[in-house]
């Protein structure tokens, strides 16, 4: 009977680790969302929110928080995006040890996504834009606060030389202008400053407390999208250890690494090859590079580069990723000395399971989750104007300065 429910149980998680990666799944919702087609967008993203599991159940509410933004549904965006941000603000230390377990032997899909710090200070940002286009002062005055709050406890992190990498610009020109809004001008000096340091020429010269202005921002491009790799390596025992080691694409030394063993582990003396999955960043084409703004239907000028969002990512991702492929290492040994045991129980279910691992190790899929409707960059604009109702819109240009396109009015 025992093993019986061993090998029900395996084949579950078999079933489990071949599904389909995450940006395989998300691509008709966003391709909508990039090219315009909100509702659509929306449409897909309720389908998969209902078919959602808990790992993935609130990074699909961050998706469709941030589509209803864009469509200019402030309490929809406002709703999905405070579900996410309070999951989110809670979930360290609340991963069960079955739900490890899980992750540990299947695949890391099979645990909540946590996102990274950038992520989450992103997610008060929107929430920010969200309740002031509402026109919540009050709302927006509180998220503000929370991105302040954010950003020290998050940088504290980093030491000076990186925080450049790591800073989140676009949510500290929110801040800077809503403190300007309660005429905390210092406050705002303060931001714009920080803001400086990062990104040369987005802040402005002064902060005038006076003047009526327009301000804004435009995305640019789409996230870098995480595809699953497979790398295959060599394991070797020595003693009580278990040595192991691949080549990564682009790294010039083997990427080695140790695990304490057992005396009764057992592995062939010539050692033995594996191969695991690991996500990998793709960076995406920009069809539009630049973006210029007609105000009242002229051409005012160009937006100037604010938030590399795209190059937080990738730092983000490079600091996490020898943790991230040690995890990886660690379950390909688990597997395998779960594979050794079954063989040594011999007859049909040894061989079922022995051959149902090897069948879970072949379909294995990198963790490919992450938050895909962020922009590669944030470009901001600003100028000064008569107060009253403005028609604005922005013209998107390419790489070789043709026009590409136009925002809606």
């Amino acid at each position: 009977m025992k093993l019986c429910r061993l090998v029900v149980v395996v084949l579950l998680i078999a079933v489990i680790a071949g599904c389909t990666s995450y940006t395989d799944k998300n691509k008709p919702f966003r391709d909508a969302y990039y090219a315009g087609r909100y509702d659509e967008s929306i449409t897909v993203a309720d389908g998969l929110l209902e078919k959602a599991g808990k790992h993935d159940l609130h990074l699909y509410f961050l998706e469709r928080g941030k589509v209803k933004l864009a469509c200019g549904d402030y309490d929809g965006a406002i709703k999905d995006l405070q579900v996410a941000e309070e999951r989110f603000g809670t979930i360290e230390g609340t991963i069960s040890p079955a739900d490890f377990l899980k992750g540990m032997i299947t695949s890391p899909t099979r645990q909540e996504y946590q996102p990274p710090d950038h992520e989450k200070i992103l997610i008060n940002s929107y929430l920010l834009l969200a309740y002031w286009m509402k026109g919540d002062r009050e709302g927006a005055f509180v998220e503000r606060n929370r991105i302040i709050n954010n950003l020290k406890s998050y940088l504290g992190k980093y030491p000076d030389e990186e925080l450049k990498q790591f800073d989140v610009p676009f949510a500290r020109y929110l801040t800077s202008i809503l403190y300007e809004m309660e005429g905390l001008d210092d406050d705002a000096r303060i931001e714009y400053g920080a803001i400086r340091r990062v990104s040369p020429g987005a802040a402005p010269d002064a902060v005038n407390m006076r003047a009526d202005e327009i301000v804004l921002f435009v995305e640019i491009g789409m996230a870098p999208l995480k595809i699953s790799q497979e790398i295959k390596g060599y394991l070797k025992k020595h003693k009580n250890m278990l040595i192991g080691g691949f080549m990564l694409p682009g790294r010039k030394e083997p990427f080695i690494f140790s695990i304490p063993v057992g005396e009764d582990f057992e592995l062939q003396d010539s050692g033995k090859l594996f191969a695991f999955a690991y996500p990998k960043y793709v960076k995406q084409t920009k069809a539009a590079c630049s973006a210029r703004m007609v105000v009242d239907g002229m051409e005012c000028g160009t937006a100037i580069p604010l938030d590399n969002i795209e190059g937080t990512a990738i730092a983000a991702f490079k600091k996490e990723l020898g943790w991230i492929l040690l995890k990886s290492a660690f379950r390909t040994y688990l597997k395998l000395r779960l594979q050794g045991d079954a063989g040594k129980k011999g007859g049909v279910g040894g061989a079922l399971v022995d051959g149902l691992f090897k069948g879970l190790a072949a379909a294995e899929k990198a963790d490919t989750r992450s938050w895909q409707t962020l922009p590669s960059e944030v470009h901001v604009f600003r100028m000064e104007c008569e107060p009253g109702s403005h028609e604005v819109f922005v013209r998107y240009f390419g790489k070789d300065g043709n026009l590409f396109g136009e925002s809606r009015k």
